[in-house]
């Protein structure tokens, strides 16, 4: 009897008592892989190389396309001519000034420099202009215009500006920019001498004013004189007599009095409510020369304070002198404030003295003085209108005379000249800025882009997020998925030869034997998982095993096409009952590897595999065959991969490089841990050895060539 007979009899036995789907039972310990957890990984400057070369692609569109576009704008972009003349807006005085005036100049010059830029002087620009037919592409300057074109730049630590304009006509830009540096030198003229002249009309009329009130006055005054008949001790009409003279005498001595009386009380009042702090006080050479040896002193007790306690004794002498020069000073305080009260009562008597003698004296003069007040006024009056009118003509004098000789302090140095060559565009700066704005910025948008891809790259990623060991790598290969697997010469190339590895790793992933059955599913769809599946067992199969795939993916099967085998009956019907174990298995064109199609699609698949068919069914096939393959859905969003994950010996994940979300992959992980799956390792399949992500260039080696033998080069 066979092998399959022995398995089908068995099969029978077991129908009789269904067991349970769901394994309680822990999986054998050999099968758990020990694995060593590695350190978190620290940036090397390695690391963000491999990102620029992975997206190289990046970088390099971003690059072409920055620098034709700059290209391309440089190239159509109208020339434009830039015409500059400069200006000194002082003549150079060599003079002491002092802080404030440098301040007050350094104001002016940013005042001059907005004059330059202004409305105003655009207007008289675009003036003039106009008047002499200057036009730019047929159409006249614009205040808009020209102050769009020009442009002043002060010259550093000098009084010189450059006042440049640029235009699209070269002759333009030299005419623009002369015209501007003359009407702004005119304007600095009229901006002296309107004023000036306004001034000197304003003056004419007001010095006629004054001598027509200078002569009434001096009429009014001989008038008086002839009228009331008065006899002058002397000939320039001093009309006072002595007693006169005496009284205005006394009185004028007894003003200088107050007001002298009035400022030694002021000062006496003031140095005695301050003290040594009163000017007064301060500008004595002895008080400054005392408070000089008390801060002196101070500073070196201070200074000595820092090294010294106040008990030594070079700290007690210093304490000593500062206060016997503190007490010298209030002694020198009370003096001064002494000989300040004794000048105050002396001032004090004599006021007193004076304003008893002229109020004597003013009793006799009283009747005098009331004809001569009128006499006062009208002198006065005369005496007042002569100085406003000698004041206001000769101020008239000085106006004629500088509007007459009024220099520009404005003068040109270097005239604007025609440019022979184009301000801009500049060609060659706008390429290489091109250049190295499409390089730095297609670096950062290729870190933007790494930042942001969650994408699963290389082992490391893998082993980071899941902590599960990678059992291998397959490498992205430009032939069919069919011809790889069906076409026998493709067994010595890089694609083979990683699943040899992968075989390898999983057979020493147990010390005992093979899992059996082992499960090869994915998170998510389109990860090459039926692929890896019948690659795992064509490589079992080349070692003279004998071994079954089942492709349980009754959702979207694919190992039927792989194999290009008959999918009308299957695990499906198989499982619902409609076929029997003997139609089931298929032979493959590889001896000793079996085939279990999916069948057709089943409305409810987990339902299928859920039940106790599938165990009875991999019972029966685990005493036929040496290995098992399970091709399963994707585990995210359906529950068949976990319900085989609890009758399977081992788990296998695969992830496509540069596709499978880190999330799903940490969602997967925690799903088969929640139903104790024994996860042997992960398979990260379609890497691309040549795009920075791999570590390894074994793939690429001379080892491995097109017809797979190895060749050593000498």
């Amino acid at each position: 009897m066979s092998r399959i007979e022995d398995s089908l009899e068995k099969a029978v036995k077991l129908r009789t008592v269904p067991p349970p789907v769901i394994r309680k039972e822990p999986l054998p310990p050999d099968f758990s892989r020990s694995y060593y957890e590695p350190a978190e990984k620290q940036a090397h400057l390695r690391d963000y190389l491999e990102i620029l070369i992975r997206r190289k692609w990046i970088i390099l569109a971003f690059l072409i396309a920055v620098v034709i576009t700059g290209t391309v704008a440089t190239f159509i972009m109208k020339p434009l001519y830039k015409a500059t003349t400069t200006i000194q807006l002082r003549s150079g005085k060599t003079e002491i000034v002092t802080f404030k005036d440098v301040y007050k100049e350094l104001n002016d010059l940013e005042t001059q420099y907005n004059i330059l830029s202004s409305t105003n002087l655009a207007e008289r620009v675009a003036t003039k202009l106009n008047l002499t037919n200057i036009t730019e592409e047929g159409r006249k300057y614009s205040v808009g215009k020209i102050s769009q074109g020009l442009e002043v730049e002060p010259i550093k630590k000098t009084e010189l500006v450059t006042v440049s304009f640029i235009s699209n006509n070269p002759e333009v830009a030299a005419i623009v920019a002369n015209t501007v540096a003359d009407e702004y030198i005119n304007f600095r003229q009229e901006s002296k001498l309107k004023p000036a002249q306004l001034g000197g009309q304003r003056l004419r009329k007001e010095v006629e004013d004054a001598r027509e009130r200078l002569e009434s006055s001096e009429k009014e005054l001989n008038e008086y004189v002839a009228k009331s008949e008065f006899v002058f001790t002397k000939n320039d009409l001093d009309y006072e007599n002595l007693l006169a003279q005496k009284y205005a005498s006394l009185d004028k001595e007894l003003n200088q009095v107050t007001a002298e009386r009035i400022s030694k009380e002021a000062i006496y009042q003031e140095v005695k409510k301050s003290g040594i702090d009163y000017n007064v006080v301060l500008e004595k050479p002895i008080i400054q020369a005392l408070m000089k040896d008390y801060i002196k002193l101070e500073s070196e007790y201070s200074n000595l304070l820092i090294i010294h306690k106040p008990e030594y004794p070079k700290m007690l002498q210093l304490k000593d002198q500062i206060e016997s020069i503190k007490k010298r000073i209030e002694i020198e305080e009370q003096t001064i404030i002494n000989t300040l009260q004794s000048d105050y009562q002396l001032a004090l008597k004599k006021e007193k003295l004076l304003s008893s003698a002229i109020v004597k004296l003013r009793q006799d003069v009283t009747e005098l003085q009331k004809d001569m007040i009128q006499f006062q006024i009208l002198k006065r009056e005369v005496e007042t209108n002569r100085v406003m009118y000698d004041s206001l003509l000769q101020r008239l004098k000085e106006v004629d005379i500088s509007t007459t000789l009024t220099e520009s302090d404005v003068q040109v140095l270097d005239k604007a000249q025609i440019p022979r060559s184009p301000f801009k565009p500049q060609k060659a700066y706008n390429i290489g800025l091109s250049l190295l704005f499409g390089l730095f910025g297609g670096i950062f948008l290729a870190f933007f882009v790494e930042y942001f891809d969650n994408t699963i790259k290389t082992d490391a990623d893998i082993e980071k997020i899941s902590h599960i060991p990678v059992i291998g790598n397959v490498p992205i290969s430009k032939t069919s998925v069919k011809k790889l697997i069906n076409d026998s010469s493709n067994d010595g190339n890089a694609f083979s030869e990683a699943f040899k590895s992968i075989r390898t790793s999983i057979q020493f992933s147990n010390t005992s034997r093979f899992p059996k059955p082992l499960l090869i599913t994915s998170p998510v769809s389109q990860e090459g998982k039926s692929t890896i599946s019948a690659s795992i067992a064509k490589s079992l199969a080349s070692l003279q095993k004998k071994g079954i795939i089942v492709d349980a993916d009754l959702r979207r099967p694919n190992i039927h096409l792989l194999f290009e085998l008959d999918n009308s009956t299957g695990l499906s019907t198989y499982l619902e009952g409609s076929t029997e174990f003997n139609g089931l298995i298929k032979k493959s064109q590889y001896p000793g590897l079996d085939i279990v199609t999916a069948g057709p699609i089943h409305q409810n698949p987990s339902e299928l595999l859920n039940s106790s068919r599938i165990k009875e069914l991999i019972d029966v096939l685990s005493a036929a065959y040496d290995y098992i393959i399970i091709d399963s859905a994707p585990i995210l969003g359906m529950s068949d991969s976990l319900i085989l994950s609890t009758i399977s010996e081992g788990v296998i994940l695969v992830i496509k490089a540069n596709a499978t979300p880190a999330d799903a992959l940490i969602q997967s992980n925690k799903a088969l841990a929640n139903v104790t799956a024994n996860t042997v390792g992960i398979i990260l399949n379609q890497v691309d050895f040549k795009s920075g992500y791999a570590y390894s260039s074994y793939y690429g080696s001379p080892y491995l060539n097109n017809d797979g033998r190895g060749k050593k080069t000498v």
